[in-house]
């Protein structure tokens, strides 16, 4: 391999490493399709055919100097976050206006990387907000709001050990809404005068796939309709997971 195509094919493994990381952050699939375009144009690649769906990213480079070579990235995990996806979109916008080696696109995507995301205890605070907020959309009186927060709060840890544990997913959503379901009906339980269905229904909308649902939508509109299904499919199966695990634990008790 000369020197050529030996810098071509690391810096498209680093175009592929934020196209993939902004894939899995909740990027949509043009977003991803353009900016690994751009990013590879700037690298100096004449022409670049870049395929993605929800799960696979293939890119294809080839110019004058360097023969054509593809790379395929298997996206595994997502995190939706959309901070992250802010700072990778930021990179790849200043891959594309400055002169940036391989090296140092690499070391600014792994100071992103290493920056934390929200730590446990904002976590808490995000889940009550969460919580009492629909719980008062709904009509719930202040004790159903002051319980639904508190359920919120004691779930955060119990979604941070699933998601820690490399559990699939699914599995993760469906016990964290059977755990929620079985603390609305113990605190209504009791604490008097607390009702169980609108404290769970603030506790449900912390895991509805509002975003990947969102997502779908817009992916089936802008003509990605293998990836726009497949991640409409991930928003149903979800939503039936979390339903049944409320629905589960309200039949137990």
């Amino acid at each position: 391999m000369d020197t050529e195509e030996r810098k071509s094919r690391q810096a498209l493994q680093i175009v592929l490493d934020i196209g993939a990381q902004m894939l899995s952050s909740g990027a949509e699939i043009s977003r991803v399709e353009d900016s690994i375009i751009r990013m590879c144009h700037a690298f100096g690649a004449e022409t670049v055919e870049c395929f993605a769906i929800t799960y696979v990213i293939v890119v294809t480079i080839s110019g004058e100097h360097t023969a054509g070579l593809t790379e395929i990235r298997r996206i595994r995990a997502f995190d939706r976050n959309m901070y992250k996806l802010t700072q990778l979109n930021a990179l790849s916008r200043e891959i594309c206006e400055t002169p940036v080696t391989p090296e140092q696109a690499a070391e600014k995507l792994r100071e992103i990387e290493s920056r934390k995301s929200y730590s446990l205890l904002g976590k808490m605070g995000i889940f009550a907000l969460i919580s009492l907020s629909f719980t008062l959309f709904f009509g719930g009186s202040i004790r159903d709001m002051a319980v639904s927060a508190l359920i919120g709060i004691l779930i955060a840890p119990v979604e941070t050990i699933l998601s820690d544990s490399g559990m699939n997913r699914f599995v993760q959503v469906f016990l964290c809404s059977a755990v929620a379901g079985f603390l609305s009906i113990a605190m209504a339980g009791i604490w008097r005068g607390v009702s169980s269905e609108l404290v769970s229904i603030g506790n449900i909308m912390i895991f509805i796939p509002g975003v990947i649902f969102t997502c779908a939508i817009q992916e089936i509109f802008s003509n990605n309709m293998l990836s726009g299904l497949t991640r409409l499919g991930e928003a149903v199966i979800t939503s039936l997971v979390i339903a049944t695990g409320f629905v589960l634990v309200n039949v137990a008790l």
